[in-house]
């Protein structure tokens, strides 16, 4: 009786153990061939970093201007780790914009689509088209 005690009970707990989690299926994104920096990546900065009060203007957050203008010479400035090319997902830029204890930009994460394009453009040797 005590076995079959013990075995119902081994049972139970591993069946309560089991959780079902429902995931989501991954959105496949259609990303272009060759990403443009002019055309995919500045309007996500323009849109989502260069706005007021963050990275644009007279003084732009912790020095770091996405303005039009002058974006791609601040992100791949050598030495400033922004965009690193050797290892594209460690890339500042896309760490920051992937974070989720502080997410750049700080109203959220940008959509995934948004990330993966960001991403595949570092991977090109982020190339300024």
């Amino acid at each position: 009786m005590i076995k079959t005690t013990r075995y119902f009970f081994l049972t139970l707990f591993f069946l309560a153990a089991c959780t079902y989690e429902k995931i989501e299926p991954v959105k496949t994104c259609e990303l272009p061939e060759t990403v443009s920096f002019k055309n995919d990546v500045l309007p996500i900065l323009h849109a989502n970093c260069s706005t007021v009060g963050c990275h644009s203007g007279a003084s732009p957050e912790a020095g770091f201007n996405l303005a039009d203008s002058v974006a791609y010479k601040e992100l791949t400035h050598p030495g400033s780790g922004y965009v690193d090319t050797l290892n594209p997902s460690f890339s500042i830029l896309y760490v920051q914009m992937k974070s989720t204890s502080i997410p750049m930009p700080p109203s959220g994460n940008l959509e995934n689509c948004k990330l993966q394009l960001i991403l595949k453009w570092i991977q090109q040797k982020a190339p300024n088209n």
